[in-house]
C-alpha cells in the first residue's frame, strides 16, 4: 500500500514538472529570450539537472516492488525512496520559488506592453489548466497559505475573467 502511495506521489509531481517544464518552453522562455538569451539556458540546464533524480526515483520504485514485503531490505527501500521524494519535492519547490523571485519579474521588466504582458499570463495558465484540474489539490497542498494566495494573485492577472473563474473554481474543488 505504502509503495503504491509512493509511486502516485511520484507520478502527480512528475506530471506537474513536465508540465511547468513545457509551459516555460513554450511561453516564458521565448518571451525571455527576446531580452537574454543566457536566461533560457540556465533554466533549461535546471530542469535536465533534475532527470537522473527522477529517474532514480522511478527504478527505486520498480525495485521495491519485487522485493518481498516486510523484509529488512524492503523496509529499507521505502524508507531510502521516501527520503528521495521528499528531497525532490523540495527542489522542486525551492525551483518555483526561485523563478517567481527572479523570472516573473524578468518578463514583468521586459519591453513588452501591459497587454502582451498579460497575454503572456494569460497563455501560462492555459497551459497549466489542463493538468491543473486534477494536480491543483496535489500543487496547492505543498504551499504555504502565503504562497497560495501568491499564486491566486497570480490567477487575478488574467483579463479574461471566465478564464480567471474557471481557474479559482479549481481552487475552490
Amino acid at each position: 500500500m505504502e509503495l503504491r502511495k509512493f509511486g502516485k506521489n511520484y507520478s502527480q509531481l512528475l506530471e506537474l514538472m513536465v508540465e511547468h517544464a513545457q509551459m516555460e518552453e513554450r511561453v516564458v522562455f521565448p518571451v525571455l529570450e527576446m531580452a537574454d538569451r543566457g536566461l533560457c539556458k540556465a533554466a533549461n540546464e535546471e530542469h535536465a539537472r533534475d532527470l537522473p533524480v527522477m529517474n532514480g526515483i522511478k527504478e527505486d520504485i520498480k525495485s521495491i516492488g519485487v522485493m518481498d514485503y516486510g523484509t529488512p531490505a524492503y523496509h529499507e527501500g521505502l524508507a531510502n525512496l521516501s527520503t528521495r521524494l521528499k528531497s525532490l519535492q523540495k527542489h522542486c519547490k525551492e525551483h518555483f520559488d526561485e523563478e517567481e523571485k527572479h523570472l516573473l519579474p524578468l518578463i514583468e521588466a521586459t519591453e513588452l506592453s501591459e497587454e502582451q504582458k498579460t497575454r503572456v499570463f494569460e497563455q501560462c495558465f492555459d497551459a497549466m489548466k489542463a493538468t491543473h484540474s486534477h494536480l491543483l489539490n496535489y500543487f496547492l497542498e505543498g504551499l504555504l497559505p502565503s504562497e497560495a494566495m501568491e499564486y491566486v494573485d497570480l490567477i487575478n492577472k488574467c483579463s479574461d475573467k471566465e478564464r480567471t473563474a474557471s481557474m479559482i473554481q479549481m481552487i475552490a474543488k
